[in-house]
């Protein structure tokens, strides 16, 4: 394991910039234990203070654990800190891989929800359309509910529990785009489609449509 010094910004952000990048690429592993403090400041060349900086960020995304006389280690990585390790590309390319990430996730959904959902299931995705219409303020929080929801109708933990797991990048990419202008009541529309096709049990219908819902999200990122 090799660290490069840091010579011109000597700053926290940097230490934990290589660090990813060494878990990324499998130098770092879940498990194991970092340099001591000590180790780590000759290492980067930077202070203490910005080490013990770097290890409260770490921390702080669940990437490390730090124990007060046990030194710090890598943790088991979820999904939920895969997305914070790889935060470092840009804002719109993680934007696009939380897109994709959903169309592989959100159509498997909707097959599912066919055979899954009960009246009372469709009755609460309706619930949740009517809230986007009547409080366009909570429009945002309506949409991930609606999209928790059919994750949980799906009756599969996995899935549900990925979909959670990647409720802060989604809030960040609604924050993007559902006030764009028509977006929204674009969005109701989508959705009441997608919801049709299931309560009638057209796996086809309700695939077509929710491939269409994730293809004008990011037809509409790629403008702004």
């Amino acid at each position: 394991m090799k660290f490069e010094e840091i010579t011109v910004e000597k700053i926290p952000q940097n230490i934990v910039a290589q660090i990813r990048k060494s878990l990324i690429n499998g130098e770092l592993k879940p498990g194991q234990s970092l340099p001591s403090e000590v180790k780590l400041a000759e290492m980067f060349g930077v202070s203490r203070s910005s080490i013990r900086d770097a290890m409260q960020i770490l921390e702080s995304t669940g990437i490390v654990n730090r124990r007060k006389r046990g030194g710090t280690t890598i943790r088991q990585i979820s999904v939920e800190d895969m997305v914070n390790i790889y935060l470092p590309k840009s804002e719109k390319e993680n934007l696009f891989d939380l897109l994709e990430t959903r169309e592989i996730l959100e159509i498997a959904l909707v097959r599912l929800a066919i055979d899954r959902a009960s009246e009372k299931d469709l009755e609460e995705l309706e619930n949740l359309i009517v809230w986007m219409e009547e409080k366009p303020d909570k429009a945002a929080e309506a949409d991930i509910a609606f999209h928790l929801t059919l994750a949980r109708i799906s009756q599969n933990e996995v899935i549900l529990n990925i979909i959670k797991s990647l409720k802060e990048i989604m809030n960040r990419l609604q924050e993007k785009t559902i006030y764009y202008p028509g977006r929204l009541e674009n969005i109701i529309s989508e959705h009441r489609q997608i919801v049709s096709a299931i309560g009638n049990k057209d796996e086809e219908s309700a695939v077509e449509h929710m491939k269409f819902h994730l293809a004008q999200i990011k037809k509409l990122l790629r403008k702004i």
